[in-house]
């Protein structure tokens, strides 16, 4: 039997859940369309190389074409975190992959394997 994680302490609302990040090959919109057709939801970003489509209850789904700078894979989320709070402890849970400081993303790895992009705002 695994050990489990101990909870973290009450957190305030500063980190929250953005999206859910799916590949969408060379051309976003074939996946975004698709997906709009199963499952409802309002488009509101559509190119080639990224798309994005909320659902009720605010859940976004985001195609993106794999480039250099967005590598893409299946299992990522999205969390957004206030500016200032990069060096919570609540990262020694995860392995750092890469940063994209430009931009304010971290890519991190959880004990899974699943991906977690941080993008910090402001």
């Amino acid at each position: 039997m695994k050990p489990m994680l101990e909870p973290s302490p009450p957190r305030d609302r500063s980190l929250s859940f953005f999206s859910v990040n799916l590949a969408g090959g060379e051309n976003c919109s074939l996946p975004l369309h698709f997906y709009q057709s199963i499952l409802g939801g309002e488009v509101v970003k559509e190119s080639f190389g990224h798309a994005e489509l909320v659902l009720s209850g605010n859940l976004k789904l985001v195609f993106s074409k794999p480039t250099e700078h967005c590598p893409v894979r299946p299992g990522t989320i999205t969390l957004e975190w206030e500016k200032g709070k990069e060096n919570d402890p609540i990262f020694k849970r995860f392995k750092p992959v890469t940063t994209l400081e430009t931009k304010g993303y971290h890519l991190l790895e959880d004990p899974w394997g699943n991906w977690v992009w941080v993008y910090f705002f402001k």
